[in-house]
């Protein structure tokens, strides 16, 4: 199977590159500096998501897209400058569309965020404080462009909100709830959400779900 990669240099993207190469599948990756990828066996298309002809080149011959895109900032800080435009989640999810629309291409898992689109009402009122003081917002806000417009395509789309998520490795599997259930954890590792997204691609499971995604509690 051949899978695009959206975010591959990200921290999730690049477990995602390294679960999928162990599973023998193909990677194409959009990376504005391919030495990033250098270590893996991705095809590279320089350049970015946000423009169109640069998406449709990295669509060819592929099966499924896997986007962990996100507004990132300079540093960790909530409060850091933006990086990345405030719409870029959102524009490359159009762009995705319209690219696998055009290659006959259907199946996209996407990572967004809890406190994003309708999770937002029954987040804590301390989340709802930080993410509404802080540039966190403008990720946020375009997560949740990202679940409108996925869940308006006629795409086989899984949106995958998650908590807090972490470098940490874990073997405890992911715990996937439907909206409104509580989670097992306030936690998920990066390596679990990459065996996940692989999981449900290759066992076409959640299709046209949006739900909330967690690892299960140790023991």
């Amino acid at each position: 199977m051949k899978i695009l990669v959206l975010g591959a240099t990200g921290r999730t993207g690049r477990y995602i590159l390294e679960e999928a190469e162990k599973r023998g599948h193909i990677v194409s990756a959009i990376v504005r500096d391919p030495e990033k990828l250098k270590d893996f066996k991705a095809e590279i298309i320089q350049g970015t998501p946000y423009a169109f002809e640069t998406m449709e080149q990295a669509m060819k011959g592929c099966d499924a897209v896997i986007a962990t895109l996100n507004v990132s900032r300079q540093s960790d800080s909530p409060w850091a400058k933006l990086r990345a435009p405030t719409d870029l989640i959102s524009k490359s999810a159009e762009n995705a569309i319209k690219a696998m629309e055009k290659e006959g291409i259907n199946r996209i898992v996407a990572l967004g965020a809890i406190g994003a689109g309708r999770s937002w009402k029954k987040s804590p009122v301390i989340l709802k404080m930080i993410i509404s003081t802080s540039n966190l917002k403008y990720a946020f806000r375009d997560h949740g462009r990202q679940e409108e417009i996925l869940e308006k395509s006629s795409m086989d789309y899984t949106i995958c909100r998650a908590p807090m998520l972490s470098e940490k490795q874990n073997d405890t599997g992911v715990a996937a709830t439907p909206e409104g259930v509580k989670l097992s954890s306030m936690v998920l590792s990066r390596n679990s959400a990459a065996e996940f997204f692989l999981d449900i691609i290759e066992n076409k499971k959640h299709l046209r779900e949006t739900i909330h995604i967690s690892n299960k509690p140790n023991g």
